[in-house]
């Protein structure tokens, strides 16, 4: 078993969503080139197909004023646009960056395979699996309710039913690219974690037993040569190098349809707020259904939340031999050795693993930065708001005081 066999539970969900190609292999026999071209294409029009019925049934569905609660809660521009281009975005990038996702494959691959020769501890390429399997069967699970929960509430208009449908579509291909991007996430995140394992198995980062052998509460380094440290350092900095080079690829990959989540929730977030800023001080009909839309900016914000610890936690887990390396040199007793771990430190310096879209990186400042930009927005729309009085109001007491 290898990180393909662990990796296929999600590609199969992938591609029953058209968010993969359905002929994906690592080296495609020449003569079934054009059969596997073919079959791509048709799934790729197929599910475009689906996706742009389902979009303008539910635009068309959205301005029918069947009742108060449909038109309010779904009659904006915000919704209907995340509706219709999210699942497109996902289908094309998904197609588009099949190469690029398969090559992340094989660099992780290559690098368990170095890992493997310098650690006694392979990778447990079957609980990878298991979690990928449980992933997508967890999803699954979540679009089905979301289905048969919208069939079941849409007994009446048939306008409804159709949004609530596509809106189970959106949610479920925002669901499932973020499980493609926890799942790759997490894979590399593993793999940085048993570098500096391996890094602490040959280097000492206590001064304990002659700067030698070291034990510390993860493991016990072993006792080597200078010769035997300055292989296997030589080692994990090409290694640590390409895993950086991993990363640079997931943003390659990713960083559209994270930043399209990320703006999303931005933008409704301030909507939503201010709407629930209405809410409360009107209290009119729509009081419920400003609380609702709040609750749904919620939902959206756990994607967010979910993209900014993982993005954390993969550059403090990259970051993390940065400090044995220091610790290291502090133990170390050969002026080659610390030589190498000094050139390896200034490598460690200039690229560490960024979670980033090159807009801004994915990280806890992020969400500092929307909730005080969110805060900024919503104190200019109540100002306007408070500034102006009510139309409707205005219009009703001119209306009263004419005695029509």
């Amino acid at each position: 078993m290898n990180i393909h066999d662990s990796y296929r539970p999600m590609e199969v969900l992938l591609k029953f969503l058209g968010m993969l190609p359905v002929c994906w292999p690592d080296n495609p026999l020449p003569k079934l080139k054009l059969c596997q071209k073919a079959v791509n294409l048709t799934n790729l029009l197929l599910n475009y197909s689906i996706a742009a019925i389902i979009s303008s049934l539910y635009n068309s569905a959205s301005m029918t004023e069947t009742s108060d609660w449909t038109v309010h809660l779904q009659n904006n521009v915000i919704t209907q646009t995340a509706v219709t281009a999210f699942p497109l975005v996902s289908i094309t990038l998904g197609h588009a960056m099949a190469n690029k996702i398969k090559q992340i494959l094989r660099d992780v691959q290559m690098v368990d395979c170095k890992l493997a020769l310098m650690s006694s501890s392979g990778i447990n390429y079957h609980h990878q699996r298991n979690v990928t399997a449980a992933f997508s069967g967890m999803y699954i699970v979540i679009y089905s309710v979301l289905f048969l929960t919208s069939c079941a509430i849409c007994k009446e208009p048939i306008e409804l039913n159709i949004i609530l449908i596509g809106s189970a579509r959106n949610a479920f291909c925002l669901i499932v690219t973020t499980a493609q991007v926890l799942v790759i996430i997490r894979m590399v995140t593993g793999r940085y974690y048993r570098l500096n394992e391996a890094f602490r198995m040959y280097f000492p980062t206590t001064p304990s037993c002659g700067g030698f052998l070291s034990t510390t509460s993860h493991t016990e380094t072993v006792i080597c040569n200078e010769k035997e440290q300055l292989a296997v350092l030589k080692q994990i900095k090409i290694l640590h190098d390409k895993l950086n080079d991993v990363v640079e690829l997931v943003n390659y990959c990713f960083s559209v349809q994270i930043t399209f989540c990320v703006g999303l929730c931005f933008v409704i977030g301030v909507v939503c707020s201010f709407g629930l800023f209405r809410a409360f001080i009107y209290r009119n009909e729509l009081f419920y259904m400003g609380v609702l839309n709040f609750v749904w900016y919620m939902y959206y914000l756990f994607f967010v939340l979910f993209f900014i610890a993982v993005g954390s936690k993969i550059t403090r887990e990259g970051k993390r031999i940065g400090v044995l390396v220091h610790k290291a040199i502090n133990c170390a007793s050969s002026s080659a050795v610390i030589n190498e771990l000094n050139i390896f430190s200034q490598q460690l310096l200039h690229r560490s693993p960024v979670i980033t879209c090159g807009l801004f990186v994915y990280d806890w400042t992020l969400l500092y930065t929307m909730i005080g930009a969110t805060a900024t927005y919503l104190i200019i729309l109540i100002q306007f708001d408070v500034s102006f009085p009510n139309l409707v109001n205005v219009n009703g007491t001119q209306t009263a005081a004419s005695g029509v």
